[in-house]
């Protein structure tokens, strides 16, 4: 059910033309907020709101919205059209998805609804979820934007027992803070895409299945999932990235976890949130 002011709904019940547009509002992980307009001018929503929408970016095409009652996960396809000024900071937006920048991003369809053109009554919230690149290239890229009812799509019993732990790191369960454990540092030395030095120390291995982010330059933005690291800085990554890295780029670096209650023990001393159950057999053991 959607929501609309009563200032709206009075309008609306006395005015038989009005003007009307689509805003869309992406809120990245990180925190940063961009808006755009599908329209032909900037469109500006009330003082005490405050937000702009802007005309100048992509475009967008959509298709219609279903309303459903009962528990549905319902999904947007949209579709966005790019050139090479629209970018995220000063990188390319077709390159941030590429790289993976859109990943766990949020999407948040509004109606607009004008007296005149640009004179904004008040807006709807029509439609809101998680970004899913389906694919991109040239000048255009799809989106399918599920609903965050798909959140409920999960396992019960909700305890589940396994020779591993079933927590992931820094979640809830888990109890550690990334903030502890992340360290900043630089590129010093560059082999690959996929090999290259960083001025972090560590045994070898304290940062496998961990993850390595890119905080400037042409790779801001960019993180992507440790394979190895050695004792003498050297870091292959488990995938190549897209662009070379260069020395003096500043990174950020994290551990990985194997979920093995030795691991949670020796490594992280957090060994009184592990719920790994080793000596549960495996499904396919026969007894």
């Amino acid at each position: 059910m959607k929501s609309a002011s009563q200032e709206l709904l009075d309008y609306l019940h006395q005015r038989d033309v009005f003007y009307m547009c689509d805003l869309y509002e992406l809120r990245l992980e990180n925190g940063l907020v961009f808006r755009y307009a599908d329209y032909d001018q900037d469109i500006r929503l009330s003082a005490n709101d405050g937000r702009i929408f802007s005309s100048k970016g992509p475009g967008f095409k959509r298709n219609r919205i279903k309303l459903a009652a009962g528990v549905t996960v319902d999904t947007l396809n949209v579709t966005v059209y790019v050139e090479e000024s629209d970018c995220i900071g000063n990188i390319p937006l077709l390159h941030v998805a590429h790289n993976g920048g859109l990943d766990c991003a949020k999407l948040v369809l509004y109606r607009c609804f004008m007296d005149m053109p640009g004179v904004v009554i008040d807006i709807v919230e029509m439609f809101s979820g998680e970004i899913d690149v389906e694919e991109g290239g040239g000048l255009s890229m799809t989106w399918k934007v599920k609903s965050s009812v798909q959140r409920l799509n999960v396992l019960y019993p909700t305890r589940n027992y396994y020779p591993s732990c079933p927590y992931s790191l820094f979640d809830a369960g888990c109890g550690l803070r990334l903030e502890t454990v992340i360290k900043e540092g630089k590129i010093t030395a560059v082999e690959s895409a996929q090999a290259f030095y960083i001025d972090i120390g560590y045994d070898s291995g304290f940062y496998d299945q961990g993850g390595i982010e890119f905080l400037n330059r042409n790779l801001s933005g960019v993180a992507l999932p440790i394979k190895k690291k050695k004792k003498k800085g050297k870091v292959t990554t488990l995938l190549p990235l897209s662009t070379l890295p260069a020395v003096g780029d500043a990174i950020r670096v994290f551990p990985g976890c194997d979920k093995q209650p030795t691991t949670c023990k020796n490594k992280f001393h957090n060994f009184s949130h592990n719920r790994a159950t080793p000596y549960i057999p495996l499904p396919e053991a026969i007894i």
